[in-house]
């Protein structure tokens, strides 16, 4: 016999209150709620604690069956959620270019699936879609948990047939799935973030407290503190974690304790019962699954709907008030008649039918791409061609490129030739590989190409970044094992240097730390490049420096759409040209400095200038019949590079 489960519990539904409006508040009012994607791991317990006392009563009472458990998932989660990827799906018809209606389609398919985790985890990278972009990016959370609800179940039946040792297959599953989380929090965030493995010991922790917490002896003092510990926990988690931290990884230790305390203290506990267990915390805990279901779609549409840019105060309090409104009138009129109601198990079935036709749905949206037809071909611009730019920029090898990946660094070889060349900086230097490689394919690379590069890694020594790009530190490193290893004689660098100003962005040298944001900073940064192109020399390499391309928020085919709640047309003037001296004067400082480097230390200078814009006054933001030349404001499309790109040529042919 398992211990005994908990009954039902109002503050618990109170604390799925405090973890909606947490995610809800970080997302509609950041600054509020700087850690507020806590919210989620929040949940994560209280699914497994929840999930564990149903399975333990039902075994325990020899009445469980897979089809009555899934059965009632299938009531409890699928009502809310088709209605909202059907309204999600019908108005990307409206909103969305075809590219972005297929991006979407895609995703209604994996989240009917509940493999939405899969999908987003599939498509990470430096150049994915900005999250704000999608829709339904919040269902990654669903999918884990329905991939947990597949396996337990079938892990406690069978420990209970056995009658296994259910501590130690705990012990050994929280081990297990803890360890790879902190690995791949050092080794790979993205894994980390959406992989289940990654996550479910989050919900084993709850599923630990359903199954054993009964069993410990306390007190109503340690209970007490018990709540108010992890009331603590819960609150410094939600007001001092931010977007930048390696997460979950370590960090996620402590919104799970918190929550796990809460649980663990018991209806009984002061903050429990006083504050938890009151009437507003249980109504909104009550909404709280049809309110994370609504409130995300309607804060990004808003954001694809202003170009980008946050929803203002006024506007991001009025889509928070229409997701609780959504949410209290799809849990009383939707999922509170299919899970209670009459005839349960044509409920089941028909919640069933209709989450998989909206399924069906979004793949033959994704499969018929958007469906561009829906639109008339405009004047000079076609809404197909600027819709499928801003998905043609992906930090990837080309498609003869050798690669070997260090984190964010990766190494990629093209060609086999005797005479090496290697071509080091971040994602404007590699969006050149196409053209090495339309050389190649044209028999016309003379040489091995090596590429040592990652994204936002300038290749400069001790330059330190604290987000995500903190991986970056060794792309010089690699450069120089590689020009020592192959004897590279020639190297050429490249970045976006005028880019290497932000705030969290610093360099060391000469034992200190200086930010970027300073001109002692970018001195320091210069001095370490002229010293990096000195150290390359004297491996004997001949060194070439490219100077900065012209980029510009016209160029990005995001902006070439106007966009209203109504729809979107092409943007007005959207095949202006921009002056190339504007374009120059904001690379004059860098460029500069470049050419005072090239000047000391005897390296080449490329300019990719004329290339993009040809010698006239004016450059054009496309090129051929309509085709807009970048994805973005600064990275060139690689049909683009493989045709036009001829600056590097002399060093490959």
């Amino acid at each position: 016999m398992f211990p005994n489960a908990t009954t039902y519990r109002a503050d618990i539904d109170g604390l799925r209150a405090f973890a909606v409006v947490s995610v809800v508040l970080y997302h509609a009012f950041p600054p509020a709620a700087p850690g507020g994607f806590v919210g989620v791991d929040v949940f994560f317990v209280i699914s497994g604690f929840l999930i564990s006392s149903i399975l333990v009563d039902d075994l325990n009472e020899h009445r469980f069956s897979f089809v009555g458990f899934y059965s009632r998932r299938a009531r409890r989660i699928f009502p809310a959620l088709t209605v909202c990827l059907a309204a999600s799906l019908a108005y990307g018809f409206v909103a969305l270019t075809p590219s972005e209606l297929a991006q979407l389609g895609k995703h209604v398919f994996f989240g009917a699936g509940f493999l939405s985790n899969i999908a987003l985890w599939s498509e990470a990278g430096y150049f994915d879609t900005a999250a704000s972009y999608k829709p339904l990016l919040h269902l990654w959370s669903l999918g884990i948990e329905e991939q947990f609800y597949i396996l337990w179940p079938v892990l406690l039946w069978g420990a209970f047939r056995l009658k296994a040792n259910l501590r130690w297959l705990l012990v050994v599953l929280l081990i297990v799935s803890f360890g790879v989380n902190v690995a791949l929090s050092i080794a790979d965030l993205s894994n980390d973030f959406y992989l289940p493995i990654s996550r479910f010991w989050e919900l084993l922790v709850g599923g630990a407290l359903a199954l054993f917490g009964r069993r410990v002896a306390a007190g109503a003092q340690l209970r007490s503190a018990a709540s108010i510990a992890g009331a603590g926990a819960l609150l410094s988690s939600v007001a001092l974690f931010t977007p930048e931290l390696r997460y979950p990884g370590w960090f996620a230790l402590l919104p799970v304790a918190g929550a796990a305390a809460m649980i663990f203290a018991g209806p009984d506990a002061p903050i429990n019962r006083a504050v938890l267990s009151s009437r507003a915390c249980v109504a909104v805990g009550l909404i709280s699954y049809p309110l994370y279901i609504w409130h995300w779609p309607l804060i990004s549409y808003a954001y694809v709907i202003r170009l980008g840019k946050p929803p203002t105060p006024l506007l991001a309090l009025a889509l928070v008030s229409a997701s609780f409104l959504l949410a209290w009138i799809t849990y009383r009129f939707v999922e509170l008649p299919v899970r209670f109601g009459a005839m349960r198990r044509r409920n089941t079935v028909l919640v069933c039918a209709c989450l998989a036709t909206v399924g069906i749905f979004g793949a033959i949206v994704w499969a018929g791409g958007g469906f561009p037809e829906r639109f008339p071909r405009l004047p000079g611009v076609d809404i197909q061609k600027v819709g499928a730019a801003r998905l043609d920029a992906d930090f990837k090898p080309t498609a003869d490129m050798e690669v070997s990946e260090h984190d964010w660094t990766l190494v990629a070889r093209l060609g086999a030739r005797e005479r090496k060349i290697a071509l080091s900086g971040d994602s404007l230097l590699f969006h050149y590989g196409p053209r090495a490689q339309q050389l190649l394919e044209d028999s016309r690379l003379a040489v091995s190409a090596f590429f040592v590069t990652g994204p936002r890694c300038p290749p400069v020594p001790g330059v330190v970044q604290e987000d995500k790009f903190s991986a970056c530190s060794d792309l010089t490193a690699k450069l120089l094992e590689v020009v020592r290893r192959e004897k590279v004689r020639s190297v050429v660098l490249g970045a976006a240097w005028s880019g290497y100003s932000a705030e969290g962005m610093s360099i060391k040298r000469d034992g200190t730390r200086l930010s970027l944001t300073t001109g002692e900073g970018q001195d320091a940064f210069y001095a370490s490049l002229e010293e990096f192109v000195r150290e390359l020399q004297s491996e004997g390499a001949a060194i070439y420096l490219v100077l900065g391309l012209p980029t510009h928020e016209a160029f990005a085919p995001r902006n070439m759409v106007a966009r209203g709640i109504t729809g979107f047309r092409i943007a007005p003037n959207v095949d202006a040209t921009i002056r190339v001296s504007d374009l120059k004067g904001v690379l004059a400082r860098s460029d500069a400095r470049l050419r005072a480097i090239g000047s000391r230390t005897g390296a080449a200078l490329l300019d990719p200038f004329p290339d993009i814009c040809g010698a006239g006054a004016a450059c054009s933001p496309f090129f051929g019949a309509g085709e807009p030349k970048y994805s973005d404001q600064s990275h060139l499309r690689p049909a683009f590079v493989r045709e036009n790109l001829h600056f590097l040529d002399r060093l490959l042919e």
